[in-house]
């Protein structure tokens, strides 16, 4: 009787694993083909707005859905419709405004789609956009330094002149009392250099301004951002850990694990940096690595030995309130030129 019931329920086993594969056969799936891969614009003159189109066909027997498209460039736009159904082709639309463009563009649009077989369909679109005026090598100036490196540390910019017509600049204002800014021609009315210098006297940490220069085509603005270094410094310089759900995170405590946040104290040098940090509010802890002991000492390029520790802002659920709370982590050094530091803490708790 075993016996028979055994070959009774290995026929039953092997007619299963048949009939599975017919299953897996008869079961219906999406297919996105792009009819192109790239979409080259070839080189246009900025403020020129652009449009294409690239088909986009279903060759799979079950409904396409265009679940979303990602894409780098904020000025593009893509329209398509959100089902395509099997057999069927859309047109996938594109818009281009290259106002605030300069340069070369390139970026690659992937279209993610319920085509599970397979990975997101993309497309590249690449040209160039000429400006009339370009500020290289970036439009924007990013200068770090050491108070003592104020007189040598500098950064700078060319104003390029892209016209037949001179450019004329006929005045600069300087927005922001961390830096100054020297316009020098090189080769005049088409070439500029524009250098920035950090303040000596200027409070340490980070600032940003702007450079307006105005000329007889309008007004170039260019944004400086800046960052000056004490010996012993702090970056971030402050704790901004925006808003908590205390509803949600009372039902699903690992959220506050993503809210946490490193802070980097560095001492230029500092071999034998010793610091101890201490929180203001009840809700914050800091945990510090190395936990014990001087500084870990790393070779920052450009810098040289640097002692740094990190301070890793966590949460404490239980001690967690509704309201608006800023607060302070007190950090005290043994160092006798700076020997505390204010590092600044926001929260909001709803």
């Amino acid at each position: 009787m075993r016996t028979q019931s055994c070959r009774i329920g290995l026929f039953a086993a092997a007619s299963l694993l048949l009939f599975v594969p017919a299953l897996l056969a008869q079961e219906k799936v999406p297919r996105g083909v792009l009819t192109a891969a790239t979409y080259d614009f070839g080189t246009v003159k900025q403020g020129a707005k652009l449009s294409h189109t690239i088909s986009l066909r279903n060759i799979g027997d079950a409904p396409l859905v265009i679940e979303r498209i990602s894409s780098s460039l904020p000025a593009l736009s893509v329209r398509v419709k959100k089902v395509i159904a099997p057999g069927d082709e859309a047109t996938i639309a594109l818009e281009l405004d290259t106002a605030e463009m300069s340069g070369e563009v390139r970026d690659d649009v992937a279209i993610h789609t319920n085509d599970a077989q397979t990975p997101p369909l993309s497309f590249h679109i690449q040209g160039r956009v000429h400006s009339p005026i370009d500020v290289l090598p970036r439009p924007a100036i990013f200068l770090s330094a050491f108070r003592w490196e104020t007189e040598t540390a500098s950064r700078s910019v060319t104003i390029v002149n892209n016209e037949e017509s001179p450019l004329e600049i006929l005045g600069k204002r300087v927005e922001g009392n961390r830096f100054t800014a020297e316009l020098t021609p090189t080769e005049e009315g088409r070439r500029y250099q524009l250098t920035v210098k950090l303040v000596p006297g200027a409070p340490a940490g980070h600032g940003s301004g702007q450079i307006a220069l105005s000329t007889n085509r309008g007004e170039i603005r260019i944004p400086v951002f800046t960052f000056l270094k004490d010996k012993v410094y702090v970056n971030p310089p402050e704790a901004d850990l925006g808003r908590i759900d205390l509803e949600q995170a009372q039902k699903e405590p690992k959220l506050l694990e993503f809210r946490s946040l490193s802070i980097f104290v560095y001492k230029h040098r500092g071999q034998d940096f010793r610091i101890r940090a201490e929180p203001s509010l009840p809700f914050i802890a800091v945990e510090m690595t190395p936990a014990e002991g001087p500084a870990a000492v790393i070779n920052i390029p450009r810098q040289g030995p640097t002692g740094v520790f990190e301070l890793k802002v966590v949460l404490i659920k239980d001690q967690l309130k509704p309201g608006k709370f800023e607060g302070t982590i007190r950090v005290s050094t043994n160092d006798q030129e700076f020997p505390h530091l204010q590092i600044p803490v926001r929260i909001e708790v709803k």
